[in-house]
């Protein structure tokens, strides 16, 4: 496959975005900082596990405000998509969130898989990549960390991090209401409620319900709507100044169908929403999530003691049916899982003033899951009994300031992870195998950087370090004569890890009336786990997951927020990405099935180029104001699929959105209108594919438009 150099195609991007900038910053110099509306308010954030103001963090991340996420109309984690440079996630089937950083992820969503971006809520990690769904939920803050995080996140963060961080309850009294109607019978509703019940203990209490028809109307006669109901309750108990404990209760349910995946290649780029399709691959089940998490801080003399303790369960029960105009009720395979996770981390950090700033902690995780699956026909069933994964770690980072203006960082993690399975069995027309099985892998992981202050206000900085994915395994396939297969072993495969040098520059102009980030980064990324074909024996194969290439990433992003006149603020963002594999000899057709050399391929969910451009503009009223924002984004072309087949391919496109707000005075209630996706572009942002039921995808929201009233006492 012959690739063509689209540099050409980048210059007139880099260009508008660096014009309107420079438009932009112009406009801001003309006024002077009288107001804090006049100035760029700095984000905490916690991306190192200590607060710092995200200016001063050397390591590449975006910052989303709780503010932020409300005013894009960011409700969960594939709307991120819209807001942040080099990122692409999706939702396909069952709810599971493919999360591809700087075009690092995974789609393995089995039990046995794992996700190369790390999710978290308040610092807990979310093993299973559905579990993403309940987490956007009266939100503080968003941090997305780009690059390896191998350090003080560990295992399976070779992509990055998305950390969620919630709103804890405060000493005051606070309330908070939210109604949103919308089309395809959006129904959401959100509270919050927040009470100081004495100097000791604090309460918030927060709950979602959301419902809403598919954007594709299938025949299923069970219905095409579906549903959300999540609740949460911290308590936060202050023993002294400097010791509280955190306790958070949540659970969510999801009922009824998730939105399907239709048949690739896509016929129609613009309003499929609504239409019905009478083929599609349609989900329809339950979920349900519960669990507990405690947290407990304690500061002694110049030390600060964290122990951040979570169990979590996991309940799911799916149905997937393959819909065509023949069977238009369906050909079912069902699947009902349950899993449970537990996770400890303790963590000592320094919290004086001196030059030596440093945390080091230990941290222990488990997982066992439970799946019995089958198809409606009985040909194949698979029973994933004891899926057990296990991993420890001991990691530790320092900064040391050598100078007023010179840091440099050094951290160490070393991990140890286990996984086996004990009794599952995998059938194909009623020839069975078992598999039995444990291995470990032990992995070291570093980073070193340093940053230095140009001057107060521009700091650059130069970071490499290390990534680590954990290893897996494959079922083993049982020997089915007529089929002409021999029976294969449980297939292990190793580790895949990842080496990134990264230097980047962050800083302030116009007297803070602008703030900007860009970085250029190289990743030599090894023993990638990819879907490919195992041999059977005899010249066999079945589908399954190895180790069959290797990768080279490089490219340049860049963000800027900038104050245009009194009453303006202009966002943009650029990345640009090449992300292709340097040696994929074993790469695999997906729907034919046969093997062929995809060396120089590129990678899934790799666009070369990601441009966003947002403007928020306050119109004062002579009681309240008027906030009207508008955000578009650009990408060009990627594809789904290693082969880099024109099924599987995503087309350029833009995305954009736009609202109108009223603030009441005193920000008591407010009313907004909005309209996303004014493009009505169908953009295929998950699939699934395979030689049985052919290749699907699944889109992001078609255009939609809706109406949001709240209140805040």
């Amino acid at each position: 496959m012959v690739h063509h150099n689209n540099a050409v195609r980048f210059r007139p991007i880099i260009l508008a975005a660096l014009i309107t900038a420079a438009f932009a910053a112009d406009a801001g110099a003309q006024q002077t900082a009288g107001t804090d509306r006049q100035e760029i308010q700095e984000v905490i954030v916690t991306a190192q596990k200590r607060p710092e103001a995200a200016s001063r963090t050397p390591v590449s991340l975006t910052a989303l405000s709780g503010d932020e996420l409300q005013k894009k109309g960011i409700q969960n984690a594939e709307d991120l998509t819209n807001a942040i440079p080099n990122v692409q996630i999706g939702t396909e089937g069952a709810g599971n969130t493919n999360i591809y950083i700087r075009g690092i992820g995974s789609n393995n969503t089995t039990e046995q898989g794992d996700p190369a971006a790390a999710f978290h809520i308040d610092g807990v990690y979310l093993a299973r990549p559905d579990q993403a769904r309940n987490a956007f939920l009266d939100v503080e803050r968003v941090e997305v960390l780009r690059g390896p995080q191998g350090t003080l996140y560990g295992r399976n963060a070779t992509a990055g991090a998305v950390n969620v961080i919630t709103n804890k309850p405060a000493e005051q009294f606070d309330a908070s209401a939210n109604l949103e109607v919308g089309n395809y019978n959006l129904r959401r509703a959100e509270a919050m409620v927040n009470v100081p019940v004495n100097q000791t203990l604090a309460l918030r209490a927060a709950v979602l319900a959301r419902s809403e028809d598919n954007y594709i109307d299938t025949p299923r006669a069970t219905g095409n709507r579906a549903s959300q109901k999540t609740a949460r309750l911290h308590a936060l108990f202050k023993f002294t100044p400097s010791s509280t404990w955190l306790v958070t209760l949540d659970g969510s349910r999801f009922e009824g169908p998730a939105s399907p995946g239709v048949p690739l290649p896509l016929t129609v780029r613009h309003g499929s929403g609504g239409q019905r399709n009478d083929t599609v691959l349609r989900a329809d089940g339950d979920s349900y999530y519960t669990g507990v998490t405690s947290e407990l801080n304690t500061a002694v003399d110049n030390l600060t003691f964290t122990w951040l303790a979570s169990t979590r369960n996991r309940r799911l029960d799916w149905r997937s049916r393959l819909i065509t105009p023949m069977a238009p009720n369906g050909s079912e395979n069902g699947s009902y899982t349950r899993s449970e996770q537990l996770s400890n981390e303790f963590r000592l950090s320094s919290s004086a003033n001196g030059p030596l700033r440093w945390v080091a902690g230990l941290y222990f995780f488990s997982e066992t899951q439970d799946t019995q699956g089958a198809f409606s026909d009985g040909f194949l069933d698979f029973d994933v009994n004891d899926a057990d994964a296990k991993s420890r770690a001991l990691f530790g980072q320092a900064t040391y300031t050598f100078t007023p203006a010179l840091r440099g960082t050094l951290g160490l993690r070393s991990t140890r992870d286990e996984k086996s399975c004990g009794d599952c069995v995998r059938s194909v027309a009623g020839f069975s195998a078992t598999t039995n099985e444990e291995r470990s892998w032990s992995h070291n992981d570093w980073k070193l950087g340093l940053d230095y202050d140009l001057d107060k206000n521009t700091m650059v900085y130069a970071v490499a370090g290390s990534g680590y994915k954990a290893g897996g395994y494959n079922l083993a396939a049982p020997a089915v004569p007529f089929l002409g297969q021999a029976a294969a072993p449980a297939h292990f495969y190793d580790p895949e890890q990842l080496l990134s040098i990264e230097a980047g520059i962050k800083g302030r102009i116009l007297g803070n009336r602008g703030r900007y980030t860009a970085a250029f980064f190289v990743y030599d990324y090894k023993d990638l786990q990819v879907s490919t074909l195992l041999p059977l024996g005899g010249g066999l194969t079945t589908g399954g997951v190895g180790n069959a290439a290797k990768a080279r990433v490089y490219g340049f992003e860049a963000e800027s927020r900038l104050r245009a006149g009194q009453n303006g603020t202009v966002t943009s963002s650029i990345g640009l990405t090449s992300a292709k594999y340097d040696t994929y000899t074993s790469c695999t057709d997906e729907l034919v099935g046969t093997r062929l050399d995809c060396s120089g391929n590129y990678l899934r969910n790799a666009p070369k180029v990601t441009v966003t451009l947002g403007y928020e503009h306050f119109i004062p009223l002579e009681r309240g104001e008027l906030v009207a924002r508008l955000d578009t984004r650009y990408s060009s072309k990627y594809y789904n699929d290693d082969a880099n087949s024109d099924v599987f391919i995503q087309d350029s496109y833009t995305r954009t959105n736009l609202s109108l707000r009223y603030d009441a005075p005193g920000g008591r209630w407010y009313a907004t209108a909005h309209a996303r996706n004014l493009e009505n572009n169908n953009v295929v942002n998950a699939r699934l594919s395979n030689t049985v039921f052919g290749a699907f995808g699944y889109t992001a929201s078609p255009r939609t438009v809706g109406l949001s009233v709240g209140a805040r006492y």
